[in-house]
């Protein structure tokens, strides 16, 4: 069994692997959308493409840079949760507060998210600047054995930074994702307001000006739109893919150092057959952030599609329960 510091520094150096990895995938939509650009021209102008790949590049940095510093605020806000204060639940904040101490960390912020689905994520940039949030259904149907089982998973998530992983999938996973989404609507609106201006009333000149600057407004709007369907059908499944590479792994280990800490790998075992019974549908999760949570936020109708799995951020429920019982298997003997 990897010990915790091993994967801690894993946790580092796959951070950079990460970031790297996206930057590439970022460096490449920007040239693929320049090359959509300097196509236009004549000549094929190369100098189009890369600087289209620069910006794309300064761009994403950018985003990442600020989404990072105020993951917490972004992920809170998007899951609906509401920090607590001690008297809101004092057994929670025992829990919490014990397993902090048992890892040897600060105690992080504590947040309820107002989910009827059972679940809970962490998140931050460091163990020092880390929160978790538990939903109202989780809190609800799991007793403290359970409870500690949960929370002792996701204070592992803090000590081995796997949360500074996390972090950074999440804002340049939903970086492209946005971009693509900017792009095809900015062309859409380019594409319509060309057609609008073509059907305007003027005099023969005026006419064929205003129509050929119409033109060009359309063939630039189709540009810019088929460049976001680019990032969309082509960046933003090749992101998912690269989180659910890291994520995956992570889960398993996880559910291994929280057991560490709590010392009684059947309060998991419990909880996690309580998330498998569970059908609730998650509301406020969604492709760049299920791979946060304890249990994949999506799927909850009872089948899965094959396709669906394939991009499944966490490994299946029953894979994870039969380790932990072999697990306990090997504390009893």
């Amino acid at each position: 069994m990897e010990t915790i510091s091993k994967q801690v520094t894993q946790n580092r150096r796959r951070t950079w692997f990460v970031l790297a990895a996206f930057l590439v995938i970022v460096a490449v939509i920007g040239f693929l959308i320049g090359c959509i650009f300097a196509s236009r021209e004549e000549v094929f102008d190369w100098q189009i493409a890369v600087y289209t790949m620069v910006g794309f590049l300064i761009a994403a940095l950018i985003y990442a840079f600020f989404t990072y510093m105020s993951v917490t605020n972004i992920l809170m806000r998007g899951s609906n949760a509401v920090k607590l204060q001690e008297s809101d639940d004092p057994q929670l904040f025992n829990i919490v507060t014990d397993l902090s101490m048992a890892a040897n960390i600060p105690v992080p912020d504590i947040y309820l998210s107002n989910e009827e689905a059972p679940n809970a994520f962490a998140t931050g940039r460091d163990p020092k600047h880390a929160a978790v949030a538990v939903t109202k259904g989780l809190r609800t149907m799991m007793n403290r054995e359970e409870l500690e089982g949960v929370i002792a998973h996701e204070i592992s998530h803090i000590k081995n930074y796997d949360i500074r992983v996390s972090s950074i999938t999440v804002a340049l996973t939903t970086f492209i994702a946005g971009a693509g989404t900017v792009l095809v609507i900015a062309g859409a609106g380019l594409m319509r307001n060309a057609s609008w201006l073509s059907l305007g009333e003027r005099d023969d000149d005026d006419n064929k000006s205003g129509l050929a600057i119409a033109m060009g407004m359309i063939a630039f709007g189709a540009i810019i739109w088929l460049g976001g369907w680019v990032v969309r059908v082509i960046g933003v499944p090749i992101a998912q893919i690269l989180q659910l590479a890291v994520s995956r792994e992570r889960e398993s280990l996880a559910d291994v150092s929280g057991v560490n800490l709590t010392r009684d790998p059947q309060g998991l075992i419990n909880a996690l057959e309580v998330l498998k019974n569970d059908s609730t549908p998650m509301k406020s999760a969604d492709a760049s952030t299920a791979a946060l949570y304890i249990n994949e936020p999506r799927n909850k109708n009872g089948k899965t599609p094959f396709i669906t799995k394939m991009f499944d951020t966490h490994p299946p429920l029953d894979d994870r329960i039969n380790r932990l019982k072999r697990l306990l298997g090997e504390q009893q003997q």
